[in-house]
């Protein structure tokens, strides 16, 4: 089964024709084998089924006769085929077909009245197919066992100029051309093909007079290209301008494949809701994506199995990598989300333009105040400042989705393979942050984090309400670059899983009936568990990052989770897929957190 369209082309004669009723006969079909080309399956005869069964009719009443199978507009339409006109008889489809009045028409009835033949091309969709392979030093035949036909259009130049049984292989038909015609009549096509390609790709109608004549004259294919700039010229010149038009807010058409993105993201999670335009690719197996990839290019998937679909869209340059790619990553993205590291909340994120070391200079409060003389002079203050830096690096590893996989429709594995890598990057930055926490490391000041000049690390003591107010007070009194008081409140509290229990008793709000046992810490301290803490005794305070600096980690700018990228594989036979973490992090300020070795 195929989306594509496909031509080929019979003569239409003038005996059965009705000037009065401007109404001709016509062979529109026929058995006769069309030999075919695909650059992966090589070379294959075409066979049309015709039979009432093989033949799908349903377009057929009042079906469009067009101009070289061109409907860019209703002037390209040059009359229908007359309702229950259809027989099938012999192995041959006829049909009755009635000419408008345009000009180009009455062009075509004039040369039918004076007893010419015109090639007929019917244009037409495959929908069931039964493909046997080639006898030795044969080709293979492919039987059209169900097809509809979509229009029929009267063709210019058929590809056997004597039979006039094919049209010149254009405009998406692969019907071979005749290696017995003689080579003059060669020359002339392939003049004549030069010619209609060079004005399709410049945009010009074929019916425009300058294409026209050009073909009637002989012009060569210099002259053309030179008459056709100067026409392209002279339509610059008359082109009118138009004002800018405002066109923010409006919504731009996804591409394809975002919406096979979207479309198959339903079938991993089935609370997923896709957008309209993915829909229609709601329920296509990966093959079938596969087979949409390959035909938006243009080229044809006849008789192509799933595992020659996946092959082929994976080594070429369909957008079939980059859905699987993209499916990936919105997994491992959506799983990534899910599963963020415990100190990311007492943690503030930024982002860091390039890989050299980031620096973030730290000032003193203002100086104080001093009331002005009656002299009116000023006297100076002085600010002092201190800096931190720090660097990201890139992390990262590459999985594979196997050919099988992807043959078999298998998104369960596919879907699992993403989900734990999008895990393993959580799981990775929860390490890196606890390892930073817990290795203290130096800062600028040749001092570790938590180090006792620094005021943050208290003397041992049991996690309990008598510990968290003598840590609170600490926090009060630490001072600034200047020795000024900076005030910083605790909102934090970070233990480990072993303090989890003992730590929701203490924060916990309590009803009490007397003023000593009312709970100062409930309501005022969050509670933040990490399990990969590996000091069991430990615990710490923590100001809200948004209020000060403390901890501080970054991403790459415009890179703010794992991003994949992917290539079709060599090591893995399928698709392989590469997550890459640009990830730093380092404690800026210590005046901000507050450690409390515990004990036993």
């Amino acid at each position: 089964m195929t989306d594509t369209i496909l031509h080929r082309a019979l003569p239409a004669g003038s005996t059965t024709l009705d000037l009065e009723a401007r109404t001709v006969e016509i062979i529109f079909a026929t058995e006769q084998p069309v030999r075919r080309r695909s650059p992966w399956e090589g070379q294959y005869d075409e066979i049309l089924v015709v039979t009432a069964a093989a033949i799908d009719a349903g377009r057929m009443g009042n079906m469009s006769v067009l101009d070289s199978h061109r409907a860019g507009s209703l002037a390209d339409r040059l009359g229908s085929v007359v309702p229950q006109s259809l027989k099938i008889a012999r192995g041959e489809a006829r049909c009755t077909i009635r000419l408008s009045r345009s000009e180009k028409a009455e062009l075509l009835l004039q040369d039918l009245r004076d007893g010419h033949t015109l090639p007929i091309s019917v244009g037409y969709r495959i929908h069931e197919e039964k493909r046997t392979e080639a006898p030795s030093g044969g080709v293979a035949t492919v039987r059209a066992t169900k097809w509809e036909p979509l229009e029929i259009s009267f063709v210019p130049i058929p590809a056997d100029a004597g039979a006039m049984t094919r049209e010149l292989e254009n405009e998406g038909n692969t019907d071979m051309t005749d290696t017995q015609t003689a080579p003059q009549t060669r020359a002339e096509r392939k003049r004549v093909t030069e010619i209609t390609n060079l004005a399709r790709s410049a945009k010009i109608d074929l019916g425009d007079e300058l294409v026209t004549t050009a073909i009637a004259e002989g012009t060569s294919l210099d002259g053309f290209r030179a008459a056709m700039l100067d026409h392209l010229i002279a339509k610059e010149e008359q082109s009118p301008t138009f004002p800018i038009s405002e066109t923010r807010g409006m919504r731009q058409q996804r591409s394809f494949a975002a919406a096979a993105v979207d479309a198959l993201m339903i079938r991993i999670d089935h609370r997923h809701k896709p957008e309209t335009d993915a829909r229609e690719l709601v329920g296509l197996t990966v093959p079938e994506i596969a087979r949409r990839c390959i035909e938006n290019l243009g080229e044809s998937t006849h008789g192509l199995t799933p595992a020659s679909l996946v092959t082929r869209a994976l080594h070429s340059t369909s957008d079939f990598p980059e859905i699987m790619s993209n499916l990936a990553g919105k997994t491992l993205q959506a799983e990534f989300a899910q599963t963020p590291a415990a100190l990311k909340a007492v943690s503030r994120q930024s982002s860091a333009r390039d890989f050299k070391a980031k620096t973030r200079v730290k000032l003193s409060t203002g100086p104080e105040l001093e009331k002005v003389t009656e002299s009116g002079e000023y006297k100076r203050g002085t600010m002092f400042e201190d800096s931190e830096s720090y660097r990201i690096d890139t992390f990262g590893k590459i999985f594979g989705i196997t050919r099988q996989a992807l043959i078999n429709d298998d998104l369960g594995a596919f879907s699992s393979a993403a989900t734990k890598m999008g895990q393993a990057a959580a799981v990775f930055e929860a390490k890196f942050l606890v390892q930073l926490l817990e290795s203290n490391p130096t800062m600028n000041d040749g001092k570790a984090v938590f180090h006792n000049d620094h005021r943050n690390l208290l003397t041992a003591s049991t996690l309990n309400i008598e510990g968290l107010t003598s840590a609170r007070l600490a926090f009060r009194k630490q001072t600034g670059l200047a020795g000024d008081l900076v005030n910083i409140a605790p909102r934090f509290l970070v233990v480990p899983a072993e303090l989890e229990t003992t730590a929701e008793k203490l924060l916990t709000e309590i009803n009490a009936t007397k003023l000593e046992d009312v709970n100062p810490f409930s309501r005022r301290l969050e509670l933040v568990v990490e399990p990969r803490l590996t000091n069991a005794t430990a615990w710490y305070l923590a100001a809200d990052p948004a209020q000060a600096e403390g901890l501080e980690y970054s991403y790459l700018e415009g890179f703010e989770s794992p991003y994949v990228e992917y290539r079709a594989g060599f090591d893995v036979d399928g698709v392989e897929i590469k997550v890459r973490l640009d990830f730093g992090a380092a404690f800026l300020e210590h005046r901000s957190w507050m450690k409390n070795p515990g004990t036993v």
